[in-house]
């Protein structure tokens, strides 16, 4: 059971950086399309601000779940012992 946990945990981990690298990514491709915007860290903000809304949402939930996963795995597993 504690192996399941840890797998589900460590899984629901490299989901949330998935997730925070393809909105930095995300980010980029929008930068670089737009024949209008500038380039610089001022530009990326902007750009960044634009994708932000969900990503950053669900990339927090699944880090917090995976979190949690870990921990109770750790219990259980301090239980048993």
């Amino acid at each position: 059971m504690n192996l399941s946990r840890r797998a589900a945990g460590v899984i629901l981990l490299a989901i949330s950086a998935f997730l925070t690298g393809v909105k930095y990514i995300t980010a980029s491709i929008y930068s670089t399309s737009s024949p209008n915007s500038g380039y610089g860290a001022d530009s990326f903000k902007q750009w960044l601000d634009y994708v932000e809304g969900n990503l950053t949402t669900y990339s927090m939930i699944v880090l917090i779940a995976g979190i949690i996963y870990l921990i109770l795995a750790e219990i259980d597993d301090f239980d048993k012992k």
